[in-house]
């Protein structure tokens, strides 16, 4: 009886158009929750990437690897800022904090302001400069650089 109920119901005409007229919608639903995963996937992977570059950055700048602090130093235009890295040998870098980051809604961009403890070593007093830098995002480097310029110790 079960098995006959069922048949009646897939027969009706009206109950297979429902059916079949929720299906678009359906698809739709589904296509536009896809895409907005994969929005979303995209603008964390930007976050951590912009998470793991400060971390570089700062890195860089405490162990003295100030090559490649200096390489994240890139405007959109693709210019870097002069700075004298010879001089920064004479520098020591005691500690980094990250006193705020303030992203973009866009997510293309960033500001970061940090406190660099920092002596110079033929003194021996330490010091505190404070930056702050504007971070972009490249899409076509996937990459986020600082269009600030370099710290002047």
């Amino acid at each position: 009886m079960y098995a006959m109920h069922m048949n009646e119901l897939l027969l009706d005409r009206g109950y297979v158009m429902t059916y079949l007229a929720r299906v678009p919608t359906l698809i739709i639903i589904v296509m536009i929750s896809a895409l907005t995963a994969c929005g979303n996937v995209s603008e964390k992977k930007k976050m951590t990437n912009l998470e793991e570059s400060v971390t570089s950055y700062e890195i860089a700048l405490r162990w003295a690897e100030h090559e490649s602090a200096y390489s994240y130093h890139v405007n959109e235009e693709g210019v870097k800022p002069e700075t004298d890295l010879e001089r920064l040998k004479e520098i020591s870098v005691t500690g980094i904090e990250v006193m705020e980051k303030l992203v973009h809604e866009d997510k293309d961009k960033a500001k970061v302001r940090m406190n660099v403890k920092y002596y110079f070593k033929d003194e021996g007093k330490v010091k505190t400069l404070k930056l702050e830098h504007d971070w972009w995002y490249s899409e076509e480097n996937k990459q986020w650089f600082i269009k600030s310029d370099f710290p002047n110790f």
